[in-house]
């Protein structure tokens, strides 16, 4: 069987609608060939193609004009997700304005307005914009998943929006569904965090009654030098909180946080070091070590409960 000819340049390594193959002069028979594959109807891709959530969004959007949205904006933007979403087996659609909701297999379609700054249109698929995309997620995730979603989104580093844009966004939304757990968030959301599981930590010692811990404020000597950036801390009591992910367990990065919390120490601070095992309670009902230690690590510097 003679190999098919190579696609047109225009045509090459992304989906393409079967008008866009005509107006670069393929032929019907040619867009049937094996080399290449259908992700939904009245698309194709080269049948090597990896179907990505992002490929898969694309050629949906190709097909029906619609703006990624809600879970799958979610993803594309990179919000950290609950496990039971992260399949992605759905792709969310959103129909621009005056269209219906996408009715196709494999697509949950969304009917409502979207603001032209509401739409982002990236160089491979149009999607929610950061801010639209975590009001949308009200609909969708409990609230700390949504507070999870929304410091991610005035992160530290490469923020996606920032807290005054929030502020701002959410006044215009005020009526609309998901506003009212969008505004509980809100009142929960910090800016300026590293993780989500620093997130979790936070809101797992402030649900328990302990006051609410600085983040990522700098730790400073005597003559004002840097020493490091707490996860989180209480000043007034002179105690540092890290929480050490997975990656703490390489060598080099053990070294570094013994280096760290001992200059943290030496200036007589007390440095209570967490990880998930400490988030996670023993058995349903019981305090979380997390709780347990940090609480300890209060009371042990003054502090009352109540005050």
């Amino acid at each position: 069987m003679p190999r098919p000819r190579p696609l047109p340049p225009p045509l090459l390594g992304q989906p393409f609608t079967m008008r866009q193959a005509k107006a670069a002069g393929l032929t019907r028979r040619r867009a049937r060939a094996q080399d290449l594959a259908s992700p939904c109807h009245g698309v194709r891709i080269p049948a090597s193609a990896d179907l990505t959530l992002l490929v898969r969004a694309r050629s949906l959007a190709l097909a029906t004009g619609a703006v990624a949205s809600h879970l799958t904006a979610a993803a594309l933007w990179g919000f950290p997700l609950p496990r039971c979403f992260e399949t992605h087996e759905v792709v969310h659609l959103t129909c621009r304005r005056g269209g219906r909701a996408v009715r196709r297999k494999d697509v949950r379609g969304h009917q409502s307005v979207l603001m032209p700054e509401e739409i982002i249109e990236g160089r491979y698929v149009a999607c929610t914009s950061p801010l639209r995309t975590w009001f949308d997620l009200a609909g969708v995730l409990g609230l700390q998943d949504l507070v999870i979603a929304g410091d991610f989104l005035l992160r530290r580093r490469n923020p996606l929006s920032t807290l005054a844009a929030l502020d701002a966004f959410l006044a215009t939304k005020a009526g609309r569904p998901g506003y009212r757990k969008a505004m509980k968030a809100r009142a929960l959301i910090r800016a300026d965090t590293d993780s989500p599981k620093e997130t979790e930590l936070r809101l797992l010692l402030v649900g328990a009654g302990l006051p609410e811990p600085a983040i990522n404020l700098p730790l400073l000597d005597e003559t004002g030098g840097w020493i490091q950036d707490p996860d989180m801390s209480y000043e007034k009591f002179k105690i540092a909180i890290q929480y050490d992910g997975g990656h703490h367990s390489t060598p080099t990065q053990r070294r570094s946080d013994i280096f760290r919390d001992e200059n943290a120490r030496g200036l007589g601070w007390l440095v209570v070091v967490l990880t998930q095992w400490d988030l996670d309670p023993f058995a349903p009902g019981m305090e979380p070590n997390a709780v347990t230690r940090v609480r300890a690590a209060l009371v042990s510097r003054g502090w009352k409960p109540g005050r």
